[in-house]
């Protein structure tokens, strides 16, 4: 389960040592530039409340299923899984530690999950009755609704970080785990330095000694921060890329994801109307909010997949285009009086990207009919700012999409999800089609359910997709070698495992 945080098309800054050995005067330690304020919340998994924070605590406990690339699932602190009906069975790497020496098997997984079960926010683990040790390195886990395959997407990210169960305690100030690293210490807002773990389980893959966190802002900060060499690797916006991509100190890695940009409706009066909906999409100009917010490095989105998804329907594709004529006229057949009075939640912490998507959307929904007020809350504080609280009546950001189609629509309009519980948007017919989706082993037939998924939530108008986001990762040549990547989701933490650090 991803909760959609403010902090999208932000991910973190990332950076490393350069010759000088960074702030922390250790050689070989990669300085990651990171925006605590507005992306951080907790060092325990199972308390955490943010995306994001995967980015700095994933390096300490590493995840029971690897991403690639493309977003999909492989071999991590599990080698191998099966999916049943209703079970997830996993089967742990034999032989690891975790970096206080207790061993990683079974039931220690077993503690873990029990632990980050009591997370409100994991709705893929809320569903579990039961974990079973079937053996020292087996772990088989039932649902009662959730399908399994959710889970194990899940456990990419938050939801497959195991604390060491001697730890649990103290793992929101000392967290002690089974990944590349281990943890120093952390300055709250600061800073959060991390070691390698010499008993890693796939030692040699990280090739620099240490991750230095650094508090580095979202927007502007980022590229200050890059070109005074204070960090030497850091996630930029794409607005930020021309401005670089000529500098030839500046090293630029692009990385296409399934993120976009989006505006989200809380499914109550005034967007409880279909036409009231259907308006929105009509009044904003998706090609200039993709030049201005992303330089037009983005795919214009005309529905929830991109057009190389399978997830992706041509019979919608030209269903909304910028038309505020119509736009108004929906508004006047609606029957809601004229102006509409929204506030629209947007990410803040002087982000310019969301300022100035905000700003558009304000101004194009004025045009046809709207009074938009924006109200801004800080990305760390997204979950408890506007979907627990129900203040807002929409959100402007960016979506962390998820590589497999139908997880994505579950995510967000499936019944039990948590997006869909406090957004209002809980669908009995989206929730059918999705669970037909991830439970079929036919790709054709999950295409087939998550197109028909996708044809309902564009003709029903029950989001604004704007445009898909690539990440962009920017670091200082002098200081960084080897193969960098971007990440492959907004809140993702990046692999790591080809960058090189220079050092004198």
């Amino acid at each position: 389960m991803r909760i959609w945080t403010g902090v999208v098309l932000l991910a973190a800054v990332a950076a490393c040592s350069g010759a000088s050995g960074g702030s922390s005067g250790a050689k070989n330690v990669l300085r990651y530039g990171y925006d605590f304020s507005a992306q951080f919340t907790n060092l325990d998994p199972g308390k955490s409340t943010g995306d994001c924070d995967a980015i700095a605590i994933q390096p300490i406990f590493d995840t029971l299923v690897h991403r690639d690339l493309g977003g999909n699932p492989k071999p991590g602190l599990a080698t191998s899984w099966q999916i049943g009906t209703n079970t997830l069975t996993l089967h742990i790497r034999p032989n690891v530690k975790f970096s206080d020496g207790e061993t990683f098997d079974a039931n220690a997984v077993k503690t873990g999950l029990e632990h980050l079960k009591t997370n409100p926010t994991y709705t893929d683990l809320a569903t579990v009755t039961k974990i079973d040790v079937v053996d020292p390195l087996t772990v088989r886990i039932t649902m009662k609704t959730t399908p399994p395959v959710l889970l194990l997407y899940s456990m990419m990210a938050r939801e497959g970080m195991i604390i060491a169960p001697n730890h649990i305690n103290e793992a929101a100030k000392k967290p002690v785990g089974a990944g590349p690293f281990v943890f120093k210490s952390f300055t709250p807002g600061g800073s959060l330095s991390l070691r390698a773990n010499p008993t890693y389980w796939a030692k040699g893959i990280y090739q620099f000694a240490g991750i230095d966190f650094k508090q580095v802002s979202v927007g502007p900060p980022q590229v200050t921060a890059l070109r005074s060499k204070s960090v030497d690797f850091v996630s930029v916006q794409p607005s930020d890329y021309n401005g670089l991509k000529n500098d030839k100190s500046i090293g630029i890695a692009v990385q296409n994801t399934t993120t976009y940009m989006q505006l989200q409706f809380r499914f109550r009066h005034p967007f409880d109307n279909l036409k009231v909906r259907q308006a929105v999409e009509f009044a904003l100009d998706r090609v200039q909010l993709n030049k201005v917010v992303q330089d037009g490095l983005g795919e214009v989105a005309s529905q929830t997949f991109f057009k190389a998804s399978f997830g992706y329907n041509k019979s919608v594709a030209n269903l909304y285009s910028y038309k505020p004529d119509r736009a108004h006229q929906l508004l006047v057949e609606s029957g809601v009086p004229l102006p509409i009075k929204i506030t629209m939640v947007i990410p803040g912490g002087n982000i310019a990207s969301q300022e100035d998507q905000g700003a558009i959307i304000q101004q194009e929904l004025n045009a046809v009919g709207f009074k938009v007020t924006i109200k801004r809350v800080l990305g760390s504080d997204i979950e408890a700012g506007y979907y627990l609280s129900g203040q807002g009546d929409a959100f402007s950001a960016a979506r962390p999409g998820e590589p497999y189609p139908p997880v994505q629509i579950y995510d967000q309009w499936g019944r039990d999800q948590f997006v869909a519980i406090w957004s209002k948007g809980e669908r009995a017919d989206l929730t059918a089609l999705s669970l037909k989706a991830l439970s079929t082993t036919n790709p054709s037939e999950a295409a087939k359910f998550t197109q028909q998924a996708t044809k309902i939530v564009t003709e029903d108008a029950l989001d604004v997709p704007i445009a898909f986001t690539p990440q962009l990762m920017a670091y200082n040549v002098a200081a960084i070698g080897g193969t960098v990547h971007g990440q492959t989701g907004v809140c993702d933490a990046p692999d790591l495992t080809g960058v090189q650090v220079k050092s004198s």
